[in-house]
């Protein structure tokens, strides 16, 4: 620090000595340290004020006086909080009026959850799934009926299933006994994908069977992705009394 910013700060620690962090003050006292003429300066403002401080204190208080300044400082510091509470109410009043026209501005733009169509959908899957199924079908330009006659008491879910970025109709099927599942994958041929000799895929845990059918509107495939199991997709199939499979 030099003499020019030591002059500076001498007079403002004389007016705001708590503002001056320890940056300002310790470079300063090291300055002072050093430089006789500034130390100088130091020691007569130091001496200066301490003469104003203590004349300032030999000089008699007024009966009464200390306590009208004591209850005008009261007074004032009074309004300056009621000031500052006003404010702040008010800035969160302002907060949560806005708060409350965004949440209005939200949910006037959400869509209403139409839990009566829910209800209604689901109970008629419930209630007539064969029949609800091949509405279901030929709603998507899909033949009605599946080429493989399975139970329809056991399908569990029917809809979309995203498959690389489209949605394709899906139907699930739940085994009657041991928990495994079939789902049925209906491919049209304007589905978008290539279903040129689509591979059959085994695994340890499930297995992959493809079916061609011609439908009204061309070829349709059919992909079965079904748990292993001995009986294969047989568990998932109507049968008839003698236990074989019914329209094998």
């Amino acid at each position: 620090m030099d003499c020019r910013d030591a002059q500076f700060y001498l007079r403002m620690r004389r007016q705001v000595a708590d503002e001056l962090g320890a940056d300002v003050t310790a470079p300063l006292d090291q300055h002072l340290a050093t430089c006789p003429a500034c130390a100088a300066d130091a020691r007569a403002i130091g001496s200066f004020d301490r003469a104003v401080g203590r004349a300032m204190m030999n000089v008699p208080v007024p009966a009464g006086l200390r306590g009208k300044l004591v209850a005008h400082v009261a007074s004032k510091r009074g309004e300056a909080l009621r000031r500052r509470v006003y404010q702040y109410a008010a800035m969160a009043t302002a907060a949560l009026l806005l708060i409350g026209i965004g949440a209005g501005i939200i949910s006037n733009t959400r869509p209403t959850l139409d839990v009566s169509s829910l209800v209604e959908r689901n109970g008629e899957l419930s209630a007539n799934k064969q029949e609800s199924t091949e509405r279901w079908l030929a709603a998507q330009n899909l033949p009605d009926r599946l080429p493989l006659p399975f139970d329809y008491g056991l399908l569990t879910y029917r809809g979309h299933e995203t498959v690389q970025g489209r949605d394709v109709p899906v139907l699930v099927f739940r085994s009657r006994t041991d928990g495994g599942f079939a789902a049925v994958y209906v491919f049209s041929h304007d589905s978008g994908f290539n279903l040129k000799n689509v591979p059959e895929v085994s695994s340890s845990h499930a297995r992959a069977q493809v079916l061609v059918k011609q439908g009204p509107r061309g070829n349709v495939t059919y992909l079965f992705v079904h748990t292993g199991g001995p009986s294969g997709l047989e568990s998932f199939l109507l049968a008839n009394r003698d236990g074989s499979v019914a329209g094998a």
